[in-house]
């Protein structure tokens, strides 16, 4: 007699996505919950604004070491144990994390939970493009991005509050109890599917990928403290360059590297990795800035600054619910990840018009945050159907590796540049011109300049990263050149740009 199942087939899908969401919905707050209320782990933890720079961003870097570690995994164990294994290491990171009382203790316990997430992460798209059917697909992955892209804006503000109310041990303490049951749900819901065909893990490459970034974050921060001339910071970078590539020869010899090389024939993916990369950087930069800037500068608390925050969060959440109307934004996949390029820069270049401290107004910052929530929108909806009218179905599980790494990696220099310029570049803010009954000179570049200088001084710690997109947005609109009816799926791509798909039958490697 045939057993009813406990879950039926309609409903199965979508508590997999709800397992998903939840697993990863902690590891990405984590990457944005310290931007707020940083001066209580200062305090706490006995270290400098420098050394907590170093927990933040180190956090990216460990989280974008782990994710070409994830992609082979998946060959050797099943789905369930590996989420299992990932969910207990970023727990105990977690953990140690609200009992460091040291800068080491805390360092340690941020890599262990950003090496965890990045092997966590990169399995949640896999799962749920594989729990739903072809029709129902979109959906699911729209949710998904929607979720992921909240949780990384949501930081700031679950951080705030919990730091004000509870202690910013609790922002990681609070950890615990969700990943346990993200846990149960795992193994109530999730199904192991059929094993790849195990390959040999290129741990040689790992250790190469993961110490040359090392060694080139450990440079870049150590600069600002002993200074760019000193003899160590260069030999820092040279080493951690030489290892580079060093490892990018090693994946040429190898025969399955730890970074799949097949997606890299195409030089339209290359230049989306790019724009991720871009993106990432002038986004993860501006979560970073703004909290540390308006507690400094207006004296917000740390749960007002997340409030504000939150205005890009919710933004975001209402414009991508366009997802729900397919027609009207079918086809314009490239363009529409122009345009969130270039709405997220026009956000941080809005702090031109910033009124000086004494006469402090909100509402320019809260515009600038409703920008900045539909430019991310736009970019996250956009990201995954624009790269899959430049890759064939059986590449885009590779192609997630790259675009989770480049976004974390982008995140991290981001971090890394925010830090910088947050404690080296005085804010400056919008001056009103004074009045004079002087003629006016004939109008001239020089002039012209000259009053643009005079009226409209820099908040130069966003214009750099505004800059930065702008860059970004660029190169997204010379990749939708190429795609005038994103529908076709058929871009105009050079022979000796093009991948050819996988035989049938075949895995992907």
């Amino acid at each position: 007699m045939k057993k009813t199942p406990l879950i039926s087939e309609s409903v199965a899908p979508w508590l997999v996505l709800i397992t998903m969401i939840l697993s990863i919905g902690m590891p990405l707050a984590d990457t944005t919950i310290t931007n707020v209320g940083r001066v209580f782990i200062v305090n706490s933890l006995g270290i400098t604004s420098y050394e907590a720079g170093w927990i933040t961003a180190g956090y990216s870097l460990a989280l974008a070491v782990g994710i070409p570690l994830s992609h082979r995994l998946r060959g050797f164990l099943e789905e369930k144990r590996i989420i299992t294994v990932a969910l207990l290491g970023f727990i105990l990171g977690s953990l140690f994390m609200a009992l460091s009382r040291t800068f080491t203790e805390a360092m340690l316990s941020r890599g262990l939970e950003g090496l965890s997430a990045g092997i966590l992460i990169p399995l949640a798209p896999v799962l749920i493009q594989e729990s739903f059917t072809e029709r129902l697909r979109p959906l699911a992955m729209s949710i998904f991005a929607l979720s992921s892209a909240i949780f990384v804006t949501m930081g700031p503000t679950i951080g705030g509050f919990i730091i004000d109310d509870l202690g910013w041990e609790w922002a990681f303490g609070l950890n615990v109890p969700i990943g346990l049951l993200a846990i149960v749900f795992a193994q109530a819901f999730l199904t192991d599917r059929p094993s790849q065909e195990p390959r040999r893990l290129d741990g040689t490459g790992f250790l190469l990928l993961a110490f040359s970034l090392g060694l080139l974050f450990t440079g870049y921060m150590s600069a600002e403290w002993v200074g760019w001339h000193s003899d160590r910071i260069f030999w820092f970078l040279i080493s951690g360059l030489g290892v580079f590539f060093l490892f990018g020869f090693w994946s040429m010899v190898f025969p399955d590297p730890i970074l799949p090389p097949e997606v890299l024939k195409n030089g339209f993916f290359i230049a989306i990795v790019i724009v991720v990369f871009f993106q990432a950087t002038q986004s993860f930069g501006r979560l970073y800035l703004l909290a540390p800037f308006l507690e400094k500068n207006f004296h917000f608390m740390a749960h007002n600054a997340g409030e504000v925050i939150a205005v890009g969060a919710i933004t975001e959440v209402l414009t991508s619910l366009s997802f729900l109307f397919p027609r009207l934004i079918a086809g314009k996949w490239p363009v529409l990840l122009a345009a969130g390029c270039l709405l997220t820069a026009l956000s941080n270049l809005n702090f031109l018009t910033l009124p000086i401290a004494s006469g402090f107004s909100l509402s320019p910052i809260i515009i600038s945050q409703l920008i900045f929530g539909t430019g991310l929108a736009l970019f996250q909806i956009s990201l995954v159907p624009a790269t899959s009218l430049v890759l064939p179905p059986s590449l885009m599980r590779a192609a997630t590796t790259y675009l989770l790494m480049s976004q974390f990696l982008g995140g991290c220099w981001g971090t890394m540049l925010g830090r910088h310029l947050v404690l080296h570049i005085p804010p400056v803010f919008f001056q009103a011109l004074p009045q004079t009954s002087k003629p006016k000179p004939p109008l001239s570049f020089d002039i012209l300049y000259s009053r643009l200088a005079q009226g409209f001084t820099t908040n130069i710690i966003f214009f750099d990263l505004g800059i930065i997109g702008i860059t970004a947005g660029a190169l997204a609109l010379l990749i939708a050149a190429f795609f005038p009816d994103g529908r076709t799926q058929k871009p105009f791509i050079p022979k000796t740009l093009t991948t050819a798909p996988a035989p049938a039958g075949k895995r992907e490697k």
